[in-house]
């Protein structure tokens, strides 16, 4: 097996459940990556904001497939930012019209998110970290309706949903919504609308093209349903083992808790099993 591209989800898979990971460990295995010519690839639903708080030190030696493929950036070096498409945007706001405040609806600007619900605060999450946590709450702003939206390119729209409402909620969604746009979650009830064919094997792929390696050469860890696509396009597929069985049945192998560092467990492990 000849790898040359390594690419990890972050939340539930990389990061542990306070949302973070061993940077000392980490240093270890980005640098022998390095030495290998093996190319890491943060894939994530996040946007750079908070991307750049979790990898701070190591930015500039990573890849990334940020807000669920629809930024991509190597090294640095932009390559693909797409925003949503305005009456797409509205349409979804009409369809979940009485919604808004229940479902914790957001729209996210380049430098703003948008709410209209008074209980979205630091209790809707697990798992981030508490200086990424209050990264979002300064980006966050109440309006009183959705009507009131400025002008501008919107990146990315979210949901917070009942953990045991989700899948019928988005399924519903999915099948029924007219417009170009499809709900995908992470886990927990966080989900993310994006525009048809866009997901982190597509944005992967801008990467891979760009590279000229082939799906066949990457490994791909992931834990949600924002991770499929991805764990489908390449040939070494990972679970992690705290990932529900839907993501579980479509990857090839199952990779340690991401409590315990099992994305770091599994390179580790090929960097060992490949070793000179």
């Amino acid at each position: 097996m000849s790898i040359k591209v390594i690419a990890t989800d972050l939340d539930g898979t990389f990061l542990d459940a306070k949302g973070e990971f061993d940077k000392e460990r980490f240093t270890t295995v980005l640098n022998e990556l390095d030495a290998r010519g093996i190319r890491f690839v943060a894939a994530t639903g996040n946007g750079m904001r908070r991307i750049k708080m979790i990898f701070d030190g190591f930015l500039d030696r990573i890849s990334y497939v940020a807000e669920n493929g629809s930024y991509v950036l190597d090294q640095g070096k932009v390559l693909v930012h797409q925003s949503l498409d305005r009456e797409d945007v509205m349409a979804f706001l009409e369809f979940f019209k009485d919604k808004w405040e229940d479902y914790h609806i957001t729209v996210a600007y380049e430098d703003v998110t948008y709410t209209v619900s008074d209980r979205f605060g630091v209790d809707t999450f697990t798992g981030i970290a508490p200086e990424q946590m209050a990264l979002f709450q300064a980006m966050l702003r109440k309006i009183d309706s959705f009507s009131d939206l400025p002008d501008g390119k919107i990146m990315k729209l979210g949901m917070i949903l009942p953990v045991d409402e989700c899948d019928a909620i988005m399924t519903d969604f999915n099948t029924t919504f007219s417009g170009n746009l499809i709900a995908v979650t992470s886990g927990y009830g966080a989900v993310d609308v994006m525009p048809r064919g866009i997901h982190k094997a597509w944005g992967l792929m801008q990467l891979l093209e760009r590279w000229g390696v082939a799906p066949s050469e990457v490994i791909a860890f992931g834990d949600g349903g924002n991770d499929l696509e991805m764990l489908e396009l390449v040939e070494y597929s990972y679970a992690m083992d705290n990932a529900p069985d839907k993501v579980k049945e479509v990857a090839k192998f199952v990779a340690p808790d991401h409590d315990q560092s099992g994305v770091l467990e599994v390179i580790e492990a090929y960097l060992r099993e490949t070793a000179n």
